[in-house]
């Protein structure tokens, strides 16, 4: 089962493979994108392009190479927006339709494992790790993964919006384990004007994975 089984609701085409899948099918123009680079990360681009073309086709668009701006993100097709991701076992793509009030879409995929511990000062913030300190050892490492998901998936969504790096203390993560949902702040005001200050998400965990997703929807009329 996917890590991100239940994340999404209708209106977004999922896709997710194994990297080194035979079934992977990329343009001409995909191939030469990344045709100097180790087999590894050819593999990874082949798997997150061909997730990205299945998801796209799911929602009636037509087939067309994904390629990246200068910025290495890639070029949705014009009404479409969606979000890649992979970790060291699965690639998987989400995409939706503008027209169906979709605003931007972040995902992420991470190993099911604790995240390193001299890692959570550089990724949490300080109410980040108090929260932490309330789980036994066990739980507080994957837990800090699930947050370094969310901040991934934060990032990915406000970018195409934005055009802004942000760094890990510049968005703040607060989990609801029970629920597998999340909210994100974005604590610059310039982000916050534009996506709004909290975007919710919702993650999964399987014995393989972490699976972080928001989908972020056009703001109603006032």
């Amino acid at each position: 089962m996917s890590a991100f089984s239940g994340l999404f609701d209708q209106r977004i085409a999922f896709a997710e493979i194994p990297i080194g899948d035979q079934s992977v099918t990329i343009f001409e123009e995909e191939a030469a994108a990344v045709s100097n680079a180790v087999l590894r990360r050819k593999q990874e681009y082949a798997a997150g392009r061909t997730c990205a073309h299945r998801a796209l086709a799911a929602l009636g668009g037509s087939p067309a190479p994904l390629l990246a701006g200068p910025d290495r993100v890639p070029i949705w097709p014009t009404g479409y927006v969606g979000s890649i991701t992979h970790d060291d076992r699965s690639a998987a793509a989400a995409a939706g339709r503008v027209t169906d009030g979709i605003r931007s879409i972040g995902i992420d995929l991470e190993p099911a494992e604790p995240l390193p511990a001299d890692l959570h000062e550089m990724i949490c913030r300080s109410e980040e790790l108090a929260w932490l300190r309330r789980f036994p050892a066990n739980e507080c490492g994957l837990l800090a993964r699930v947050i370094f998901g969310a901040k991934e998936s934060a990032f990915k969504c406000q970018y195409p919006l934005t055009r802004r790096m942000l760094e890990f203390h510049e968005v703040a993560v607060s989990l609801d384990v029970e629920r597998g949902t999340f909210s994100a702040s974005y604590l610059c005001d310039e982000i916050g004007a534009i996506c709004g200050p909290v975007v919710r998400g919702r993650f999964g965990i399987t014995r393989a994975s972490v699976a972080c997703a928001i989908v972020l929807d056009v703001a109603p009329l006032a």
